[in-house]
């Protein structure tokens, strides 16, 4: 009984007596080992939380200082989040900034693309299935909603969502549950729903093509990620920010980018926004040889 005790208050292993020394050495050795990896998995819960930290929004332009600040405040909460934006504007990079400074950092963060979702396979891919539920259910499977449990979902590319699947997502934001595929009985998740699209919705809600009582579902606080083109002022700031990644990534020494060329990146219209300066100087620092 004192062994099970002990164990329920944290010891990591038991013996009895007479002891054997031999078993001894073996059990600290585990133990040891256990140890190890439990230091392994703080370093690197803290090594990713670092990596999606609020440093990595870069900009000091007011438009990018608003989202930071909105980011900030969204995070402390549970709420829905919608962002909006161009492609290649960093929402995802949002998304798990606003995960990894939450309270649902201890859990998943887990990305779906909405519009590479089959409608025949939504429910078994968002809410799981029991076995034998349908050709091919060969075995139990949880759904993202299960898997992401305690922590957050990421909806990417939300308006891609055909209608019949928007009311099964809305049915599970509203009850906080969900039925998978074959099962009689619902089980219980608590998820936090981060949707982001570079579509505007209301249009879409207009339209019919968007249920309106599920964008109020999302769109409990909604961040716009501005274009590069309102943020000028950043891309000096972003461009060294990703000499900087590359050099780590590439084992490189790149100092600084040639003012003139800095002026000309400045200056251009990027039409795959970030993300397409990011390519633009991962190619440039392949081809660097010097300083």
């Amino acid at each position: 009984e004192t062994a099970i005790e002990a164990l329920r208050k944290g010891a990591y292993d038991y013996m009895i007596k007479p002891i054997n020394f031999e078993d001894v050495a073996i059990r600290l050795e585990k133990l040891l080992d256990h140890k190890k990896l439990l230091r392994e998995n703080v370093a690197l819960r803290q090594e990713v939380n670092s990596q999606y930290g609020y440093s990595n929004i870069i900009g000091k332009s007011k438009a990018i200082r608003s989202v930071f600040a909105t980011v900030q405040k969204v995070a402390e909460s549970e709420s829905n989040v919608l962002i909006t934006g161009k492609s290649g504007t960093g929402k995802e990079l949002v998304a798990k900034s606003i995960h990894y400074n939450s309270p649902h950092n201890k859990g998943r963060f887990l990305a779906v693309n909405c519009g590479a979702i089959t409608e025949t396979l939504f429910e078994s891919e968002m809410f799981g299935h029991k076995k034998g539920s349908f050709t091919g259910a060969v075995a139990d499977k949880d759904g993202l909603f299960q898997a992401a449990h305690n922590g957050t979902l990421f909806l990417d590319e939300i308006a891609e969502l055909p209608l019949t699947m928007q009311s099964k997502l809305l049915r599970a934001l509203e009850t906080r549950e969900i039925l998978p595929v074959g099962a009689t009985s619902t089980i219980k998740v608590h998820v936090r729903i981060i949707a982001a699209t570079n579509n505007n919705l209301m249009e879409q809600v207009k339209k019919g093509d968007f249920r309106e009582d599920l964008y109020y579902r999302l769109n409990v606080i909604e961040i716009k990620l501005p274009s590069l083109e309102d943020r000028r002022e950043d891309i000096a700031l972003l461009v060294d920010h990703f000499v900087k990644k590359y050099n780590r990534q590439m084992n490189k020494q790149v100092v600084q980018v040639d003012p003139q060329l800095l002026e000309v990146l400045i200056n251009r219209r990027w039409q795959g926004e970030v993300r397409e300066l990011e390519n633009f100087i991962e190619r440039m620092m392949i081809f660097a040889h010097d300083d």
